[in-house]
C-alpha cells in the first residue's frame, strides 16, 4: 500500500483466471475493513469489481491490474486489461443469459467509464464524491490502423438474434472446455472481440413487440442493409478466425448433446461463415461479395424414413397440422395440411426446411424467432392465433389463421407444431 496526495492507493496484479474476481473483492474487502465510513459502499463495489474483473478475465484474456483509490467521501475502481475492445451495453431481451452486465454495473455505481490505452483500456467506476483521473494507466492509445469491410446485402434481424445466440454458445463452450484446455480463454477472449465488433457496428433492426405488429415491422426490404461498411483494426482481424472456429466447435458439441443449449440454426450459421469469411477476405484485399443466403428449404436435410415415430403421430389429425423439430425440419404433417397446401404426398414437405412453406420476405423473422426462442425461451408468436401467408406447392400464397405450440414427446424430443385454418 502506498500513499498519494490525500489517496490511500492499492494495486493488485491479477492473472487471467475465473479466480481474480474473488480476489478482487478481497482487495476491496481489506482495504475498506477498519474504515467505517467506506463501509456502506462495500457491497455495491464488490458486486462492480466482480462484473469488470470477470468480463476481462472472459472477454480479454489478458493479466489484468486492480487499482482500488480511496479517500473519506469517494472511492474509484480501475480495472485495466490489454484489449482495446471497448465494452458495450447491449440490448439482448430480458431473459437472455448474456448482455446485462454493464447495465447491473451502471445500476450499482455513481459513475463509470472506459479509458482506452496504449494496448488496451481501463474501465473504472465510483462511488461517492467525483475523483480525476488516476495517472496510474499507459498513454491514451493512438488510432490503429484499421481495414474497411462492406457487407453487402447484410440481413439484420438475424444478426440480431445471432448475436445474441452466439455469445452464450460461446460463454457455454468456454464453460465446458475451459478446464481441459486453459489456452481456451485467450481464444473466447479473441472471439467475444470480433462479436464485439460486429455488435458495435452493425445496426439493429427495428422490430415490434406485439404478435400482430411483429408480422408487419419483420419483413424484407425493412431487414436488409444495402451495405453496413466496418472498420477492423489490424489486430483483430485474425480474431473472426477464431471467432469462426470456436462458434463451429461450439455448433458440433451442441449437435452432440454436450452442451445444454441449442444448436445454431442452419442460415444462422451460414451468417456465422458469411460475415467471418468477409472480414478475412476483404482484409487480405479481396472485393465484397454479398450475403446469398444460398440455403435451398426444398432440399431434403432428414431422410424421411428417419422421422421418429413420436413425430408422426402428430399428423394423426383431421385438421392441418405441420409440425418441425428444433432444426426447423418438418416432421410431421397432415393430410388435411398436405391437400391445402397442394402436394401430392407428405414425402414432399417432410424432412425439408420449413421455410419451404413460409413466403422468404419472411424468412429472416422465421431464423430470428426460432433462434431468440432456443437461447433464451422468448416466445412472441407462440401460442398467439395469427393470420400469416403460407406459400402452396405451386407458389402462390394463401392467408391462413395460425397458432404455433412447443411440444415435448417422448424420448426429450421436442416439437413446434403449427396448426391453421384457411382464411377466407
Amino acid at each position: 500500500m502506498s500513499s498519494e496526495a490525500t489517496d490511500t492507493v492499492l494495486r493488485e496484479l491479477l492473472p487471467a483466471d475465473p479466480r481474480s474476481a474473488r480476489e478482487a473483492r478481497q482487495v476491496l474487502r481489506s482495504a475498506v475493513a477498519d474504515r467505517p465510513e467506506w463501509s456502506g459502499w462495500a457491497e455495491r463495489a464488490e458486486l462492480a469489481v466482480t462484473e469488470l474483473v470477470t468480463n476481462a478475465v472472459v472477454h480479454a484474456g489478458t493479466d489484468i491490474e486492480l487499482r482500488v483509490r480511496l479517500r473519506p467521501t469517494s472511492l474509484r475502481v480501475e480495472v485495466e486489461d490489454g484489449t482495446t475492445t471497448m465494452p458495450a451495453r447491449r440490448t439482448h431481451s430480458a431473459t437472455a443469459a448474456t448482455g446485462r452486465g454493464l447495465h447491473l454495473l451502471a445500476s450499482s455505481v455513481d459513475r463509470w467509464d472506459v479509458e482506452p490505452r496504449e494496448g488496451g483500456k481501463t474501465v473504472w467506476f465510483e462511488l461517492g464524491d467525483p475523483m480525476p483521473s488516476s495517472d496510474a494507466g499507459s498513454d491514451p492509445t493512438p488510432a490503429e490502423e484499421g481495414v474497411e469491410v462492406r457487407l453487402l446485402r447484410m440481413p439484420l434481424l438475424m444478426h440480431w438474434a445471432w448475436q445474441e445466440h452466439a455469445a452464450a454458445l460461446l460463454r457455454e463452450y468456454l464453460l465446458v472446455r475451459l478446464d481441459e484446455d486453459p489456452a481456451v480463454l485467450e481464444q473466447h477472449a479473441e472471439a467475444s472481440a470480433a462479436l464485439g465488433l460486429l455488435y458495435e457496428q452493425v445496426p439493429a433492426p427495428v422490430v415490434a413487440e406485439d404478435p400482430e405488429a411483429v408480422m408487419a415491422s419483420a419483413v424484407e426490404p425493412a431487414v436488409t442493409a444495402d451495405v453496413v461498411a466496418l472498420r477492423v483494426p489490424r489486430s483483430a482481424v485474425a480474431h473472426f478466425e477464431t471467432l469462426d472456429l470456436l462458434l463451429r466447435r461450439a455448433r458440433e458439441l451442441a449437435e452432440d448433446g454436450a452442451l445444454l443449449g441449442a444448436s445454431t440454426q442452419p442460415e444462422a450459421a451460414e451468417l456465422r461463415a458469411w460475415v467471418c469469411h468477409e472480414v478475412l477476405r476483404q482484409a487480405g484485399g479481396d472485393g465484397p461479395t454479398g450475403w446469398a443466403g444460398d440455403h435451398d428449404p426444398g432440399a431434403v436435410v432428414r431422410e424421411v424414413t428417419g422421422i421418429e415415430p413420436a413425430f408422426r403421430a402428430l399428423a394423426a389429425t383431421g385438421a392441418a397440422v405441420v409440425a418441425t423439430d428444433e432444426a426447423s425440419v418438418v416432421v410431421a404433417v397432415s393430410p388435411a395440411a398436405v391437400a391445402f397446401l397442394g402436394y401430392d404426398d407428405e414425402a414432399d414437405l417432410l424432412g425439408r426446411r420449413v421455410t419451404l412453406v413460409i413466403p422468404p420476405r419472411f424468412h429472416q423473422a422465421h431464423v430470428a424467432g426460432t433462434t431468440l426462442h432456443h437461447t433464451n425461451g422468448r416466445s412472441v408468436l407462440l401460442g398467439v392465433s395469427v393470420t400469416v401467408p403460407v406459400v402452396r406447392a405451386d407458389g402462390t400464397e394463401a392467408p391462413v389463421r395460425m397458432s404455433i405450440e412447443p411440444q415435448l414427446l417422448a424420448d426429450d424430443l421436442r416439437a413446434f407444431v403449427a396448426r391453421f385454418d384457411p382464411v377466407a
